[in-house]
């Protein structure tokens, strides 16, 4: 890996370009003759391509001009969401051509410890805190993967003393079989079944985060979850937990008065009050307890942990308050894409809600969404390609509910919905954009859709 001069690189799969162009920046910086393929045509990947801008790559798109490319590699990589099954990889592994991987490259490389992040909800808060705390230490540390930098483009300044902090999803970890020193998850739910198939499949996915440690390695893992604990089944890690509900022998958890406590055996030392949290939400609890564990494996005082708990104010997209005007709440929740995230956010919030949902489902059931949503709710406000599937969903959980009152109304653009919404919702009400789906069938991205939510908010003279 460190002698690629000269030699022909295939990297399978362009998209937007946000994984590939790293990939090919650190592949040309080091001599490779590179050459990108993707089935797409130009103008469906116009993004990519742009991003590629200025770096001495060779496109081959569409089915033909990849399997030339594939035949004349001497090294294949693939972008994150590429199928294992992929024909284009099935080729190369025919042909004894090496598969590969930016993240296994990158761990391949990396000098420095890693801490691994994942889980179906919480990873970025929790990346994010890990992060901050970790910061405290006076070591340089570095937060990448799925938020932050292109670690590639780091990875040669970084030395033995430095700390690698990765958010890290199921497509990621679905190829690799190395695991980082600490990996913690925070929740193994289920998401992306549109690509995984089965839940097996999505959650074998996961379980490589901690599936290739060994004994002096640490897996943090959510004890209230009992699929996040059967992840460990067969390894050899260390477990340090984290809940809500129990002590744990090692890690930490929310006590009888409702303290955020570090435990060690027969040690409690307490950080902070669970009411001292800026960020709503049981699950946040949960992620900072998943936080500071990591800070205190690596040496990190409860003080410390618990001065940056009380100033955290959260991540955008997540739970994002963006106004509050004639009683009514406003929160930016676009990341959450999933049935199970929409429930968690209903539930952080003691109002009455009216949800903007919709988008692409991923091959989830809408089912118990609907009757906590119907439950909780005042109204739902339904955007996108699956609206129809969701409404249907709403109109059963109403009748199986009793609760005629419930509205079930459409948009046709996130700033309708949100003209909707308000006409909905009463004083003392929350309003949460929670899509429970992706947004590629409108939007970009979450965050352009995040983005969009609250500008059309804030056209309704709302503070920041």
């Amino acid at each position: 890996m460190n002698d690629l001069a000269g030699r022909a690189v295939t990297v399978v799969g362009l998209g937007k370009g946000r994984t590939a162009v790293g990939l090919v920046r650190f592949l040309t910086a080091r001599g490779a003759r590179v050459t990108v393929t993707d089935a797409g045509g130009p103008d469906e990947l116009a993004e990519g391509i742009g991003r590629l801008a200025g770096l001495d790559v060779t496109l081959a798109l569409g089915a033909a001009a990849g399997d030339a490319a594939i035949d004349s590699a001497t090294l294949v990589f693939h972008i994150p969401g590429i199928r294992a099954d992929d024909p284009r990889l099935r080729r190369a592994i025919a042909r004894s051509i090496p598969v590969l991987t930016e993240l296994e490259l990158f761990f391949e490389l990396c000098p420095a410890p890693i801490v691994g992040i994942t889980g179906t909800k919480g990873k970025t808060t929790t990346t994010t805190l890990v992060g901050l705390m970790l910061r405290a230490t006076g070591r340089r540390v570095l937060v990448g993967g799925n938020i932050g930098t292109a670690v590639l483009d780091d990875v040669d300044g970084l030395g033995p003393a430095d700390l690698v902090v990765l958010e890290l999803s199921s497509f990621q970890l679905e190829p690799l079989r190395r695991s980082p020193q600490i990996g913690v998850v925070t929740l193994a739910g289920l998401d992306h079944l549109d690509h995984h198939l089965t839940p097996e499949a999505y959650h074998a996915a996961k379980r490589n985060l901690i599936a290739w440690q060994d004994p002096r390695d640490i897996a943090v893992l959510n004890l209230d979850d009992p699929a996040t604990v059967a992840l460990h089944a067969g390894c050899r890690s260390e477990v340090r937990g984290f809940s809500l509900l129990r002590r744990p022998p090692r890690g930490a958890y929310l006590d009888a008065s409702g303290d955020l406590t570090l435990v060690d055996g027969d040690r409690d030392r307490r950080m902070l009050a669970s009411a001292d949290l800026i960020v709503p939400g049981r699950h946040n609890v949960a992620n900072a307890l998943a936080a500071a564990i990591v800070a205190d494996a690596h040496g990190v005082a409860p003080e410390p942990i618990a001065a940056v708990l009380r100033a955290f104010r959260g991540v955008p997209h997540r739970q994002e308050p963006v106004g509050d005007s004639g009683g009514v709440l406003w929160i930016n929740n676009s990341q959450g894409t999933t049935p199970d995230s929409t429930v968690v956010a209903v539930a952080s919030y003691d109002r009455p809600a009216v949800l903007i949902l919709g988008g692409v489902s991923k091959g989830m059931s809408f089912s118990a969404m609907a009757l906590a949503v119907v439950e909780r709710g005042r109204a739902a406000v339904l955007i996108g390609r699956d609206a129809d599937l969701i409404g249907a969903e709403l109109v059963a959980a109403k009748k199986a509910l009793g609760k005629r009152d419930f509205v079930v109304a459409d948009a046709a653009s996130i700033e309708e919905a949100v003209v909707r919404a308000e006409a909905l919702a009463r004083p003392g009400d929350v309003v949460i954009l929670s899509p429970a789906c992706t947004s590629f069938d409108m939007f970009r991205s979450f965050e352009e859709r995040g983005d969009r939510f609250r500008a059309a908010v804030r056209v309704l003279a709302l503070p920041a």
